[in-house]
């Protein structure tokens, strides 16, 4: 089993869509849980379900299971665990490790081929949970000034959890998204990344598609859509570089 975490401090970088069409593209290669642990719910909407009042994944943190909380989607190998809407993670002090228990304790592996997460814009104990589990870190970013710098916290983010936990660093991608390679801001701000942290953690761009944005209003991912748009093939490029990594 492979776990892959998609995250970003910054808000507004695709992470969510990046992390659904993740999820639907890998589910027709294997069994997929996709964790939604950003209370927005958003990525539970974007394959066909919604948030949970009181048995979404944060009841983990309550004593459930990781298995109570599973939901079918749409797709027949993806199964979710939708957000607990409303769970506040500061009224609950450092709930860090309870994920990786879960996944222990449940033998998570044996019943999945992929893990997807989506997480939380922030730096709390929802994105340590993840990163604790994570074999692969994919950080979408929007190629300004602002994306550049938070692509720089995350990758920061990503190796001081890891020495604290003593645990090996987990792969890390850094994925490009609504890239209009005419625009001289996305050139230079690609460019800088790239010298920043080695061009071999980029993939490749995921261009501008009105299309990406409107999925979620059907609850149905643009990478299951029968025609051919640019957001299709720019994804089924990423997941298929990504797997050549991990």
């Amino acid at each position: 089993m492979k776990t892959i975490v998609v995250s970003n401090r910054k808000g507004g970088s695709a992470k969510t869509t990046t992390a659904v069409n993740l999820a639907c593209e890998l589910a027709k290669r294997g069994s997929v849980l996709l964790i939604d642990l950003d209370t927005q719910a958003h990525a539970s909407m974007g394959v066909g379900c919604m948030g949970s009042l009181d048995n979404g994944v944060h009841s983990i943190f309550f004593g459930k299971t990781l298995s109570e909380t599973f939901v079918p989607t749409v797709f027949e190998q993806l199964t979710l665990s939708p957000a607990t809407e409303f769970f506040d993670v500061y009224e609950n002090g450092d709930l860090r490790g309870v994920l990786r228990s879960r996944f222990f304790n449940e033998m998570i592996h044996e019943f999945f081929d992929y893990v997807v997460i989506d997480t939380p814009p922030t730096f709390d104990s929802l994105l340590k949970n993840a990163l604790e589990v994570a074999d692969a870190v994919v950080i979408p970013f929007v190629p300004h000034h602002l994306g550049v710098v938070a692509v720089g916290q995350m990758v920061r983010a990503i190796y001081q959890n890891a020495s604290y936990n003593g645990q090996r660093t987990p792969n890390v991608g850094i994925l490009p998204v609504m890239v209009n390679t005419h625009i001289p801001e996305h050139r230079d701000a690609i460019a800088k990344v790239k010298i920043q942290f080695g061009e071999e953690k980029f993939f490749s761009p995921i261009g501008i598609d009105v299309k990406l944005s409107n999925q979620f209003e059907g609850g149905n991912p643009i990478i299951d859509h029968p025609e051919r748009s640019r957001g299709i093939k720019d994804y089924h490029r990423f997941v298929e570089e990504l797997l050549n990594r991990i």
